[in-house]
């Protein structure tokens, strides 16, 4: 671990459409319907620097990490995403903020191949064969999002915290790691939202959400149609989270979506499906990224701060 150096601040800057700049902490090179960065506030003393081969940034509670490796290096894409997920727990642990709450993972042609060769299902082998080495305490909140283009680059950005959050299921859907065997050898390792509180105050962050009930994709072709099911199932988890709280959580001011849309010519339709189905006070940027089922249009995550 590299000595940390202070920085005073942001915790983290995502940067998507523009030019990065220095202080930029994470950029996401993805296609946005407008250009736009979005900025997470410290608490505490900041200080940066390196854990192993990612860059890292880190306040009193949280530490955000950025790990970018080239399939390139590995015999396989399986294997590259088994490393990724090895160091991420290495570095994890050596770090003082053990907790893994949220994970981000991007790479290109996230839907190419057949069967069990998808590169999507390389992605969930390598990753459980990672956490079968080393298991989180509760698997953490993520999103997998194919990169338009043919980047051999896999970008693995980590939330972690000193203190563990409580992960969330959602009613309307299978447990992920409990997927039948039609969606691969190994099921997606990911928890549908994870709930987290400290002295900064509480955090829900909601994983990439599609149109999805039970285990099944549902509204195949109908962008509107799978826009209004993620809401339903976004309102689930607003729920769930609710009654872990003790008290309701609604779209407050706070709340921050990102929308992943797999055709770059239907942003601007993706932007106002999304306004149509969700609360005006709710912040939401519109970005091009390919959703790890085919017949998926359209994917929401968000972080809303309580």
């Amino acid at each position: 671990m590299a000595p940390p150096r202070e920085q005073r601040g942001v915790l983290a800057q995502w940067r998507f459409g523009l030019k990065p700049r220095e202080e930029d902490h994470c950029t996401v090179d993805l296609p946005v319907f407008e250009d736009c960065a979005e900025v997470w506030r410290p608490h505490g003393r900041l200080r940066y620097g390196k854990l192993g081969g990612a860059g890292f940034i880190a306040d009193d509670e949280l530490m955000m990490a950025d790990l970018k490796l080239s399939e390139y290096d590995f015999d396989d894409f399986s294997t590259t995403s088994e490393e990724a997920y090895r160091r991420l727990t290495d570095y994890a642990r050596a770090s003082g903020y053990p907790f893994v709450l949220r994970v981000w993972n991007y790479f290109s042609r996230i839907n190419e191949g057949d069967g069990d060769d998808e590169r999507y299902r390389q992605f969930c082998s390598g990753r459980q064969r990672a956490l079968e080495r080393d298991w989180f305490d509760e698997d953490p909140a993520a999103t997998v999002i194919g990169r338009p283009g043919q980047s051999s680059r896999l970008q693995v950005i980590w939330l972690a915290s000193k203190r563990p959050g409580r992960c969330l299921d959602n009613p309307r859907q299978v447990t992920p790691k409990r997927y039948p065997r039609e969606y691969g050898i190994n099921p997606p390792r990911f928890s549908r939202a994870m709930y987290w509180e400290g002295a900064r105050g509480e955090l829900l962050l909601i994983s990439g959400t599609a149109s999805l009930v039970g285990h099944e994709s549902v509204h195949d072709g109908d962008l509107a149609a799978q826009v209004a099911e993620i809401r339903r199932n976004i309102d689930s988890l607003l729920i769930q989270a609710g009654d872990v709280r003790g008290r309701s959580i609604g779209y407050q001011t706070g709340a921050v979506f990102r929308v992943y849309v797999r055709d770059g010519d239907r942003l601007a339709e993706a932007a106002v499906l999304f306004r149509q189905n969700f609360p005006d006070q709710v912040q939401f940027l519109v970005v091009e990224g390919e959703v790890c089922r085919r017949e998926l249009m359209i994917e929401v995550e968000g972080v809303i701060q309580l």
